[in-house]
């Protein structure tokens, strides 16, 4: 990622808009995606702290409908005749397996430090696993294949890197000592037991309702939603991880979680939980509901 190449990308397109006052004038679509296109703001990748990357930028101007004028500007349909190549070659490199194979290693290259490698036909880096959508367009750092640290990370090697950088801090933030979590688990549970019909509290409901259970006491306190932080989507895993991994140590209330059937795990439809089975978390066991055992 180069910054002074990036800030180069569309000249004219800024001369044009800088001649014509359209930033400061623009409203709705316009005024949302000019100061992206013109490289303000951030990547679309959640919880990463960059600008749009290249990419993304070419992306967003074949998006936009710019005013009829700016298109016959000479320079300006030059730009955008370059950005649709760029994009156009961009997509048919990536959606070759071969092409997404070699991306991987070049991001797992660049992690120093990192134990990286291939397993179960994933690519993983530490307790992470890079996920590419079908088209390769679009990648993630995963806690297993299912639960992204940070997804919508755009084709771009030092995009990629500076993400798992990112995800590192996130699990050292959300991390909670094991009697801390087991606590707030508990919570979380009597809350998805209390809205359950049965005995059988899923794992998924647990989840969904930890992001409440972690609130600080200033939402305890005075319940709304500007005292409501919002929590990644990973931060149940994280610490489920965590415990599972150190539970021995831990005091306060046990559960456990029961394995999903074959027809639980799978289909549209399932709520199955994912568990990773191995460090890297490239295997994983389905389970589907989490039980309190004894006091």
């Amino acid at each position: 990622m180069s910054d002074t190449a990036d800030a180069q990308l569309f000249p004219e397109l800024e001369r044009y808009v800088e001649k014509n006052g359209l930033l400061a004038n623009a409203k709705g679509i316009l005024a949302a995606r000019l100061p992206r296109i013109l490289g303000q703001g951030k990547t679309r990748a959640e919880g990463l702290d960059l600008p749009p990357a290249a990419i993304e930028r070419q992306q967003e101007l074949l998006a936009l409908s710019l005013p009829e004028d700016a298109t016959k500007d000479p320079g300006v349909r030059r730009e955008m005749e370059a950005a649709q190549r760029a994009v156009d070659e961009h997509a048919d490199h990536m959606r070759h397996p071969e092409n997404r194979r070699r991306f991987a290693l070049q991001v797992l290259r660049q992690l120093e430090g990192v134990t990286t490698g291939n397993k179960d036909n994933h690519f993983f880096a530490g307790r992470f696993v890079l996920v590419p959508d079908k088209s390769g367009l679009s990648w993630s750092w995963s806690m297993t294949p299912h639960y992204a640290m940070i997804s919508k990370i755009p084709a771009d090697v030092d995009y990629v890197v500076r993400a798992y950088e990112a995800s590192e801090r996130i699990v050292e933030k959300w991390t909670m000592p094991v009697d801390r979590f087991l606590d707030r688990l508990s919570l979380a549970w009597g809350m998805a037991r209390h809205f359950n019909e049965d005995e059988n509290v899923l794992i998924a409901d647990v989840a969904r309702l930890f992001k409440v259970a972690v609130q600080d006491d200033r939402f305890w306190n005075s319940p709304a939603r500007r005292n409501f932080e919002d929590v990644p989507e990973a931060v149940f895993i994280i610490n489920l991880i965590n415990w599972r991994r150190n539970r021995d140590s831990a005091s306060g209330p046990n559960f456990e979680l029961v394995p999903a059937t074959l027809n639980q795990a799978h289909g549209s439809k399932s709520r199955a939980f994912f568990v990773p089975g191995n460090t890297e978390g490239t295997i994983v066991r389905p389970m589907i509901y989490i039980r309190r055992v004894g006091k």
